[in-house]
């Protein structure tokens, strides 16, 4: 078949199927006043027949798009005999066969020009968008509109179309917390759509979504906390000085307990990452036991050895004036024990990542060992030692369990939080939760930025 021919074919077949379209709606019309199923001079009812005449002519005797054109023209008429019978009044089922006019044309112009996943997407959305709001949600039909209009001006893009199913899940389904998910979902969205790479790209997205989708059921209820709490009740928390002194406690003991463990730990994993000696291994997986004990048990162990009425807490106490239990002294202590492991098993890292040659070349050029050391070796490992000190710090912060057994007063701002829901509760309490929240995120993002200050680690860039 000549070219020419397969147009005349198509024009052909197109004009044949206007016809039986308004054919058919004039048989059912009269079929239908017969019956008496309907007034057949209903202003509405009229107007549809008419906008089918008119559709009918336009497209016989013009260039148009019979696909667009047809389409409309059985929407038009099964509106008029199914629709239009459905909807509670004249303006929902106006607004129904238009919204459903407009579906139709974005989706014949996706299915035309862009990749059939755009279609398979368009189609998949429509029809849960009806199980969504006609369904389940007993005939929302104004909610069913809406959601299709801005479901059509996302039709372009799948990236849209992700951003508009979060914004619709968001707020039909983890109501009441819809903004606090729907900034979650953002993120995770946006990080997937833009993440760069190269090789095995597609798998390593795959892997970064499933893993932000844990995350954001993790970072849920702290969103929630924050976002749901009002200005109105966080201002006289922060305003309270019992409170002040407990965040200002809390980040006095921590910061002291983090500048304890590097003055000792971190010399000490420099000789471990050097030196080889009876009980290295065995000493590297004591460092860990801290994160395995639970939090009580370590105050437990930590009271039986240095409380008032132990022999080791009398000896020192009685000794060097120190004593353990209810002094800032004991939640430093507590806090460092906890927070040990974190900056051993960085700092020790970072200094075997570090060839030995570069001190050795030091040394042919005469540096001493603590110079070498100084300007060679902890340059190269700071990055390192800053990560485990930031992390830390941070768990020396909301160290709970070991300082309410050791030294439940003076309050830190965990063991402050903890007096204060048992004592009014949650509802109460939440909004000091929210501070805690605050400072520590401020506190954490401020000494993270710090190390993008610092030099990589050997090999790295400076």
């Amino acid at each position: 078949m000549t070219e020419a021919n397969e147009i005349r074919a198509k024009s052909f077949w197109g004009k044949a199927a206007i016809a039986v379209l308004l054919g058919g709606h004039l048989c059912l019309y009269v079929v239908y006043a017969l019956l008496g199923e309907f007034d057949p001079f209903e202003f509405f009812n009229v107007l549809l027949l008419i906008s089918n005449f008119v559709i009918a002519a336009i497209l016989y005797y013009g260039d148009r798009d019979v696909l667009i054109g047809g389409g409309i023209m059985f929407l038009i008429a099964t509106h008029a005999f199914i629709g239009h019978r459905l909807a509670p009044d004249y303006l929902t089922s106006g607004a129904i066969l238009m919204v459903n006019i407009l579906v139709l044309y974005v989706g014949v112009k996706v299915n035309q020009h862009l990749p059939r996943t755009h279609w398979y997407a368009f189609v998949a959305s429509y029809f849960a968008l009806y199980g969504i709001f006609i369904v389940s949600l007993n005939n929302s039909e104004a909610l069913f509109l809406l959601f299709l209009l801005g479901m059509a001006a996302c039709a372009r893009s799948l990236r849209l179309i992700s951003y508009f199913w979060a914004f619709t899940l968001c707020f039909t389904f983890f109501q009441p917390y819809a903004w606090e998910s729907l900034l979650l979902s953002f993120f995770l969205l946006t990080a997937v759509f833009f993440a760069r790479g190269g090789v095995n790209k597609g798998l390593a997205k795959f892997f970064l979504a499933t893993g932000l989708t844990v995350l954001f059921l993790v970072f849920l209820p702290i969103t929630i906390a924050v976002m749901g709490e009002e200005i109105l009740n966080i201002q006289p928390v922060i305003e309270d000085v019992r409170i002040r002194a407990a965040i200002g406690r809390t980040f006095l003991t921590a910061t002291l307990a983090t500048l304890i463990l590097a003055a000792f730990v971190v010399p000490l994993t420099y000789a471990m990452s050097r030196l080889k000696f009876p009980g290295r291994t065995l000493l590297l997986s004591l460092m860990d036991l801290p994160v395995v004990i639970p939090q009580s048990v370590a105050g437990i162990a930590l009271v039986t050895a240095l409380g008032r009425n132990q022999f080791l807490g009398q000896l020192i106490e009685s000794n060097l004036g120190i004593a353990f239990d209810n002094t800032l002294v004991g939640i430093v202590t507590a806090q460092v024990f906890v927070a040990l492991p974190f900056i051993a098993k960085a700092s020790y890292s970072a200094f075997e990542a570090i060839p030995v040659k570069y001190e050795q070349v030091a040394a042919t050029l005469r540096a001493k060992p603590f110079e070498s050391f100084r300007r060679v070796t902890l340059p190269l490992a700071s990055r390192g030692i800053i990560i485990g000190a930031v992390l830390s710090w941070a768990r020396a912060a909301g160290e709970f369990g070991a300082v309410v057994i050791l030294a439940p007063s003076p309050e830190t701002a965990p063991v402050e939080a903890y007096r204060r829901f048992v004592s009014v509760g949650a509802t109460e309490a939440a909004p000091l939760a929210v501070v805690l929240v605050l400072f520590s995120l401020v506190m954490f993002f401020l000494l993270q930025a710090s190390i993008r200050f610092l030099p990589r680690s050997a090999g790295g860039e400076a």
